[in-house]
């Protein structure tokens, strides 16, 4: 079993805690390095809030007296528990020099590195990525989440790209009975998840016009909601709330229809609602992808739609329908456990490829 240091912001249990726990359950040691309360505090919604405008701007522009204290304890850590892997997971913050130095003080370790996020995307300005691209070259390998990002690792320096998609923990998301669901928070159709100009806001406003019973929670909703026209049925849906644990169990199991958008900003081919909707045992009608059909069938382990017209007609269509409804929704979720989508796989995957830098 491995000595692995974890390194990343650390702010959201779904990313590098359920990582750290799942390799823990593999018998494998992890230390554990996070800098969030660098720079964040936990507002009283449950949001992140920058302690401090100083630590905003450092935070955005990744420079200053703050990224050079995390670059310290992140070395010094690295010394004290002499690690046999060092994972930068979503790590923006770390100097390629800081890699350098931890090479040579640990030189049996193997570098890897990992981002959920699309470094050559259009969600941050690229400035944000420049220590994490210019690292590049430095890693042992680059795992990447989407698969046109090995390309890009390659073009960039890579030794080594290895796709590591997202992942769904099964003790956080799993089916419970429509019937456990109070009534408020059943619905139609749901979507779960933050607010992107995409199109996603045409697309819902055409559901909720249509009669449907739609719900909808996540962030980033209130301001463009507010200025949809006062006969917008979206209006009577705020104020939109993010939903986590119990509550986004329930916002899944308690819909007929689950909708899955995708980044445009991340370029996204899938996502990792992609496999905690069939995970719930979700009925999932998403965004069609060729890599998201190739991970679950159309028509058979998940809908799709192109177009605002497809998703329309697959509303419609599948709302008169419930017995195909929870005929799809469970051949998904036999998909998502059969084809090993949940974490501790997930992470079983990741020791695979580095333990064959070893071979």
């Amino acid at each position: 079993m491995s000595r692995i240091l974890i390194s990343g912001q650390w702010l959201w249990p779904q990313y590098q805690e359920a990582c750290a726990n799942a390799l823990e359950s593999l018998g494998h040691k992890v230390a554990r390095f996070g800098w969030y309360r660098s720079f964040y505090k936990m507002g009283s919604n449950g949001q992140p809030e920058f302690n401090s405008v100083l630590a905003r701007m450092q935070n955005r522009y990744v420079t200053g007296p703050l990224i050079l204290r995390i670059n310290g304890d992140l070395f010094k850590m690295v010394r004290e528990t002499n690690p046999e892997i060092v994972w930068l997971y979503n790590d923006t913050h770390i100097w390629p020099e800081t890699l350098l130095k931890i090479r040579r003080i640990v030189p049996q370790a193997q570098l890897v590195q990992y981002t959920n996020d699309n470094p050559w995307g259009t969600a941050e300005p690229r400035y944000r990525w420049r220590h994490f691209k210019n690292s590049i070259p430095n890693f042992d390998v680059n795992f990447g989440y989407r698969i046109s990002n090995l390309r890009d690792f390659e073009l960039a320096g890579s030794k080594k790209a290895a796709l590591l998609r997202s992942y769904f923990i099964p003790e956080e998301t799993y089916p419970i009975e429509k019937e456990s669901v109070e009534e408020e928070v059943r619905s139609d159709v749901v979507f779960v998840g933050h607010f992107e100009n995409d199109g996603r806001l045409t697309l819902l406003s055409e559901i909720a016009q249509s009669g449907v019973n739609l719900k909808l929670f996540g962030t980033g909703w209130q301001d463009p909601i507010s200025r949809l026209p006062a006969s917008n049925p979206l209006k009577r849906l705020l104020p939109v709330r993010p939903v986590r644990g119990e509550q986004y169990i329930k916002a899944i199991c308690g819909s007929k229809i689950a909708l899955s958008f995708l980044s445009k900003l991340n370029m996204d081919t899938y996502t990792r609602r992609s496999f905690e909707l069939p995970a719930m045992k979700g009925f999932m009608l998403s965004e069609y992808t060729d890599d998201l059909n190739s991970l679950f069938l159309e028509g058979k382990e998940a809908e799709y739609f192109r177009t605002k017209d497809e998703l329309m007609e697959k509303i419609k269509y599948y709302l008169g329908r419930q017995e195909l409804i929870d005929e799809i929704a469970r051949k998904g979720h036999e998909r998502v456990i059969r084809d090993g989508h949940d974490v501790t796989s997930r992470m079983k995957q990741f020791m695979e490829v580095v333990n064959s830098l070893r071979d």
